[in-house]
């Protein structure tokens, strides 16, 4: 269900749907260290019971590949008065494209710094932007990034073997998406590496891209033990 976070007495309310849980309450962080309110959703079905429970939503940070769902999809049913900001690391110029053609205000790639996030909404929304800048990962939020991490190399490994194909680009847009805000330049350069070698259909390619991925997980979470 979707969970409501307070920031300060801005009159901005957002909703954020985002599926990965550490990245999602870092990106809270930032906006309410603006000032915003911020409204979370792990996924289309959740976005819409949020969207059910409230009407007052100054703007719409979404997410594009999501469990149940594409982000796009959720846009046909928005009012038509509320900005939507899509977050995507895909900076291809078809991605920019379908989101202009969608009705989507703006495009924030998640390459970017998360940091600026706030800025961008507040100047869609011609709202000053108010309050420090929440730019330093929380200790707890860096454990549970780890801990998705280590889970998303033994899901890589498992679609290797499988070759699920889909599955390795799905799960590696999302590392690209994530970590380069958690300070893992190389595993999001990595996960670029795999989406290319994917696109292009060599299998020897996507085995060399795969094999480096899993290496730069493990070598990232090789010193934490989890529980």
């Amino acid at each position: 269900m979707c969970s409501q976070h307070t920031g300060s007495t801005s009159a901005s309310r957002i909703l954020l749907v985002e599926d990965v849980d550490a990245m999602r309450m870092y990106i809270r962080l930032a906006l309410e260290g603006h000032g915003f309110d911020v409204m979370e959703a792990a996924d289309l079905g959740q976005a819409r019971a949020c969207l059910r429970s409230r009407s007052d939503f100054t703007s719409i940070l979404l997410d594009l590949e999501l469990p149940d769902g594409h982000g796009l999809d959720l846009i046909s049913e928005l009012p038509t008065n509320i900005p939507v900001i899509v977050m995507s690391a895909d900076d291809s110029a078809e991605t920019a494209a379908r989101c202009q053609q969608a009705g989507c205000t703006a495009i924030f790639s998640k390459d970017g710094k998360l940091c600026d996030l706030g800025r961008l909404i507040a100047d869609v929304e011609r709202h000053p932007a108010e309050g420090p800048t929440a730019s330093v990962v929380d200790a707890e939020l860096a454990k549970d990034y780890l801990i998705y991490l280590a889970e998303a190399r033994i899901e890589l490994q498992h679609a290797g073997h499988c070759r699920d194909f889909e599955s390795i680009r799905r799960i590696s847009h999302r590392l690209r998406g994530t970590a380069v805000h958690f300070g893992y330049n190389g595993i999001g350069g990595c996960a670029k590496a795999v989406g290319l070698a994917i696109a292009s259909g060599k299998s020897g390619q996507i085995a060399t891209a795969l094999d480096a991925l899993v290496e730069v997980l493990l070598e990232a979470t090789g010193r934490h033990q989890f529980h």
